[in-house]
């Protein structure tokens, strides 16, 4: 048997009529407001209209995040990510202009300058092999076989990758090898 559980300590006493048929007004009842441990289910709703509201809200989130990016960067998108969709847009206001970070379904991240040029892309499935120059795919290649690059940022002096198992290697912008970051 289930323990009940009196709500509101005290004396919290509702009197209710009795509805027993008979025409006694005057009797009354005193009932004790109760809950059982388990927990009490909500009336069904129409769970097909919810699911429907559901796919509109979804659908409209990366329809509006593409429309809030300039005509470059979308364009640049279905070039690169013709399968992916936009499912967050972070406008970055910093280094004086409008930058934008941008999160796709497939958990790749793009961040593009404020000339609407890609500058860091990162992906845990590895990176696209359009961001990686060729010299730097060949040295990774032939000095860290099978190793995912995770991550490439273009840096001042070059580019900065970021391997699978967290090594960050530099090189210059003709793909020549710089060196390691700790």
């Amino acid at each position: 048997m289930k323990k009940i559980n009196v709500l509101c300590a005290g004396a919290i006493i509702f009197t209710l009529s009795s509805c027993n048929g008979n025409d006694n007004s005057s009797q009354q009842q005193a009932v004790v407001p109760v809950t059982q441990e388990q927990p009490v289910q909500a009336a069904p709703v129409d769970t097909m209209a919810q699911a429907a509201q559901a796919q509109a809200q979804q659908a409209a989130a990366p329809a509006a995040a593409t429309q809030a990016l300039p005509g470059a960067i979308t364009a640049f998108l279905k070039q690169h990510f013709p399968n992916a969709t936009v499912v967050g847009v972070e406008p970055d206001h910093d280094h004086g202009g409008l930058e934008y970070d941008v999160y796709l379904n497939d958990g790749t991240q793009i961040d593009f300058d404020a000339n609407n040029q890609w500058d860091q892309v990162e992906s845990m499935k590895g990176v696209p092999a359009y961001f990686i120059p060729k010299g730097i795919a060949n040295y990774v290649r032939s000095n860290y076989q099978n190793m995912a690059i995770t991550k490439v940022n273009k840096e001042y002096h070059g580019y900065e990758i970021e391997l699978a198992n967290g090594l960050d290697l530099n090189f210059d912008s003709s793909g020549r090898f710089l060196g390691m970051d700790d």
